[in-house]
């Protein structure tokens, strides 16, 4: 997998997008469908994926290094957040798959 969708701190010009910019790649526009979690006792961004959720905007990243980091890229998101593949819709009316980060059951 060489997809990952961001939509808080790995976002070009946030707190942990020094991990993405350690390696090559490209940024997209796009969103995943499912719903913002309120009330967390985290104090970040965190989504939990629904397909019949609301339009969630952030950014996909896409490179062929991206294996290089992933073990980092878990580690930073820790055991609220896990790592599954999703369907991101493009602004071009592409779809790619992807890795994102979501709520940990």
């Amino acid at each position: 997998m060489n997809y990952l969708f961001t939509y808080g701190t790995l976002k070009p010009g946030e707190g942990a997008n020094h991990f993405l910019k350690s390696i090559n790649g490209t940024w997209f526009d796009g969103y995943v469908l499912g719903n913002w979690i309120k009330n967390s006792e985290i104090k970040y961004p965190i989504i939990e994926l629904n397909e019949k959720g609301e339009k969630i905007f952030g950014k996909l990243f896409f490179s062929n290094q991206l294996s290089q980091i992933i073990d980092s890229l878990d580690d930073y998101e820790g055991e609220e957040y896990k790592r599954v593949v999703t369907n991101v819709y493009l602004n071009d009316g592409t779809q790619k798959q992807a890795f994102v980060y979501e709520k940990a059951k």
